[in-house]
């Protein structure tokens, strides 16, 4: 090739290269600029997403400690009125239990519309379990005479509530990320009892002493 065409293309590529500097050194700075703007987008996406589910959990957990004690109570009252039953005294059917039973039910409804189904399900069963109780203690309620038996089975079912609640709190706890140890001793893998101070004092009793006891291992 002769040396006047090469030096040619030299002068001509150098020129290019003169020229292209510029565009080539904006476009890079672009796509720089475009692809920090994209990774501080994404940070605040998964940023948004974090406080969101944050806030998610604490809303959850915020209705379960409701909805727990809720159920707490109403079962405890339950309880008493089953005493009071073979007792032979009056019961109070428009008083506390009712309000119990229409505060559980008003939290339950609102609980539909925010927890899972894995957390739900249990607490429909003790909803059932303890609607299926009432009924049993309203039923013994009219009967003239007390029956033994009735009374016996009304005690089992009501009593019988407590570990469908185990159930229910171990999906709350499993929900919120909670570990269960240490709970193995207790049936359902209940939480350790703490007196509701919303409740008169032999209510607190009562719901004590109806409690499961955990069951010994035989050697």
């Amino acid at each position: 090739m002769d040396a006047g065409v090469i030096a040619l293309l030299v002068a001509a590529v150098g020129v290019a290269g003169t020229l292209l500097a510029p565009i080539t050194t904006t476009w890079v700075g672009s796509r720089a600029r475009l692809q920090e703007f994209e990774l501080q987008q994404r940070a605040e996406q998964a940023k948004r997403h974090f406080e969101e589910a944050q806030q998610n959990l604490e809303r959850r957990r915020e209705t379960y400690v409701v909805l727990n004690s809720a159920v707490r109570r109403y079962r405890i009252l339950m309880m008493e009125d089953v005493h009071v039953l073979r007792s032979g005294g009056p019961l109070d059917e428009g008083g506390a239990i009712e309000a119990a039973r229409l505060e559980f039910q008003d939290v339950y409804a609102q609980a539909q519309m925010l927890i899972p189904d894995s957390v739900l399900g249990p607490c429909h069963e003790v909803r059932v379990a303890l609607a299926d109780a009432r009924k049993g203690i309203a039923a013994l309620h009219e009967e003239s005479e007390l029956d033994q038996e009735k009374w016996q089975g009304v005690h089992a079912e009501v009593m019988q509530v407590w570990d469908l609640i185990g159930v229910m709190q171990e999906a709350m706890r499993q929900d919120l990320g909670i570990t269960a140890s240490g709970m193995s001793g207790r049936p359902g893998g209940q939480l350790p009892y703490v007196p509701d101070p919303s409740l008169p004092a032999q209510h607190q009793l009562l719901s004590r002493e109806d409690e499961p006891r955990p069951r010994q291992d035989r050697p």
